[in-house]
């Protein structure tokens, strides 16, 4: 069936004051009936009209995601790593019926995927299309056009890592009466496509050195850039470069870039991070004299602006973070609304950068929580994890999370419904000194340094250049206080293989990248979902013994179902419906 997509009149325009060196974010809204006539004839709303587009940039990273963006799912309180083993969710949905695989194309929880995105790539095509007319200067109009471009390549990138080849639409927006055809165009057609508007756009973006503080938050060349190499990235794992999770041929154009495996796809991506590595732009926000790994939690508390973040999402000051994730006992009732799990304590390795299935690691089961990865202390509230507790002024107090023998009760923040379902709290990005200040000022990382250093490591190590590939990954390393040990290799074996390092590498993705929303796409690419996440959801349910000692047993905190055709979410069954010629994805 033919299908006919217009944008006659922009019925409710969302105009969002977007400020970063004010004390302010930029989810501050106001409504009301606007034309395209006004829009674009005032610079305001035409300002406006952009910004309005940035605000739906964290949808994978960004909490309370049923109500800051958009709705994915019902209650849907977390970033996306609550859609995995990493983490659980508050409520049951949408999480369970994704991970039992109930959902159908007609009615999957993340479908709105597919509608957002189209509507903010159709209004970026807008915004070009009537850039032209309005009275903003020639300087402001080459920019704010950079931008639309640059959004527009976003919001395909969030649709090719959903679903794989989607439809590229026109360039111009249609009228009513224009009748368009749903085809979906392949896989490298539109991975090519993104990298052509990215390397556009960069072109007329300013540095992040150049950018006006007024505007930080919005595209620059190094946002361009990076997100060109994330995609390019993708392109050359394994599920879309070689090893499909489909046989059929017909649809293998839809999801792969190359049917045959293709190590030059690495190296483009390897050339694409340097290219960021090379604007001398973006550095990691380090500090290991503080104490080891500090910088790891600085770059998200210590103001919106860093030399870390590449692409940035702004939110109000204050401390909805720390009220989502925290223990009731340290953020009131709407502490724990999501659960880091016991699958995702186990890819932190020790603080000597060993693996804790390593017989050299030193790790204790008895003990579990000692001598860890840094990365761990600041990402996961663990039984006994010290934090601040309103009281007692600054002394940090030992969150209890366990039941109690002598008592025969659960401690006030151990497992139990609405709480943790896993025996832990998030920490990831959170003040753990206080949750009482209103001025708390951040971004949440869409993109940050440290996965342009990752990807970098990671497409090296592909092209047979390990170790290149294990200097540029000890440089997170170092970051994340982990020791160097006496040869200066932070746990890294001299002589490792490609297979082992890549092992290593995609651990230290999860250990740095926790709940920043990542994991989904990462496990997908590297077509280990088969393993991540066909194994249960668990949980660590401790136990205080009479002689003070605790006790660990891990149970199932939620089953999982796992179907080879969730490597790629189904297109909406309602717009498979609308025309015969729009292909679903495998298994769907």
């Amino acid at each position: 069936m033919k299908y006919k997509f217009s944008i006659l009149f922009i019925v409710v325009a969302t105009i969002i004051a977007f400020s970063s060196c004010k004390k302010v974010g930029f989810l501050d809204r106001k409504t009301e009936t606007l034309t395209e006539e006004r829009v674009f004839a005032d610079s305001a709303l035409t300002v406006g009209f952009i910004n309005d587009m940035y605000a739906y940039t964290g949808q994978d990273v960004v909490p309370y995601r049923y109500s800051t963006i958009t709705s994915p799912g019902s209650n849907d309180y977390a970033c996306f790593d609550e859609q995995t083993t990493l983490a659980i969710s508050y409520y049951s949905a949408p999480q369970q019926g994704l991970m039992a695989g109930t959902y159908s194309a007609s009615n999957y929880a993340l479908n709105n995927y597919w509608t957002t995105y189209y509507k903010k790539i159709r209004q970026a095509t807008l915004f070009m299309q009537k850039a032209g007319a309005t009275p903003l200067s020639p300087q402001r109009k080459t920019v704010l056009m950079a931008e639309a471009r640059y959004l527009r390549a976003f919001f395909y990138v969030g649709l090719v890592r959903f679903y794989g080849g989607v439809q590229i639409m026109p360039n111009e927006t249609l009228n009513v009466e224009d009748v368009l055809i749903s085809k979906r165009n392949t896989y490298k057609e539109c991975v090519d496509y993104i990298v052509n508007e990215l390397d556009d756009a960069a072109k007329d973006l300013p540095s992040a050195l150049q950018q006006d503080g007024s505007e930080y938050g919005h595209a620059t060349k190094g946002a361009a850039l990076a997100l060109k190499a994330r995609i390019l990235l993708i392109a050359a794992s394994p599920l879309f470069n070689g090893n499909s999770h489909s046989t059929n041929a017909a649809l293998l154009p839809y999801v792969t870039y190359s049917a045959t495996y293709n190590e030059s796809l690495w190296q483009k991506a390897a050339d694409a991070m340097k290219a960021v590595i090379d604007l001398n732009e973006y550095s990691l926000v380090e500090d290991n004299t503080t104490r080891p790994g500090h910088g790891f939690w600085k770059f998200a508390i210590k103001g919106r602006k860093t030399t870390e973040h590449i692409i940035p999402f702004i939110v109000s000051n204050g401390t909805s973070l720390e009220s989502a994730r925290f223990p009731r006992s340290r953020a009131g009732s709407g502490g724990g609304y999501s659960n880091p799990t016991d699958n995702a304590v186990q890819y932190f390795g020790m603080k000597n950068g060993k693996a804790i299935n390593d017989p050299t690691s030193g790790y204790n089961p008895d003990k579990p929580f000692e001598n860890r990865d840094p990365r761990f202390n600041y990402s996961i509230i663990y039984n006994q994890a010290p934090i601040w507790k309103s009281g007692n002024g600054t002394t940090l107090v030992p969150v209890d999370i366990y039941f109690n023998k002598a008592s025969n009760a659960i401690s006030a923040d151990g497992i139990q419904a609405y709480y943790t379902k896993t025996g832990y709290y998030s920490r990831k990005m959170a003040n753990d000194s206080t949750v009482t200040s209103s001025s708390i000022q951040r971004a949440l990382p869409v993109m940050r340094y440290a996965e342009i250093l990752m990807g970098y490591a990671e497409a090296l190590n592909e092209v047979g250049q390990t170790e290149n590939a294990v200097s540029i990954l000890n440089q997170v390393r170092k970051r994340a206080g982990i020791e160097p040990g006496a040869d200066g290799r932070y746990g890294i074996v001299m002589g490792i293989a490609k297979e082992g390092l890549r092992k290593i590498i995609q651990q230290d993705y999860v250990a740095e990248f926790l709940m920043e929303g990542h994991f989904w796409y990462d496990t997908r690419r590297w077509k280990t979902a088969e393993v991540t996440e066909a194994t249960n959801i668990f949980s660590n349910y401790i136990t205080k013994e009479l002689n003070g000692t605790y006790s660990y047993e891990r149970r199932v905190a939620l089953a999982v179902n796992w179907q080879t055709r969730a490597y790629l979410a189904p297109i909406p069954q309602s717009e498979i419906d609308k025309s015969a010629t729009l292909i679903q994805n495998p298994g769907w």
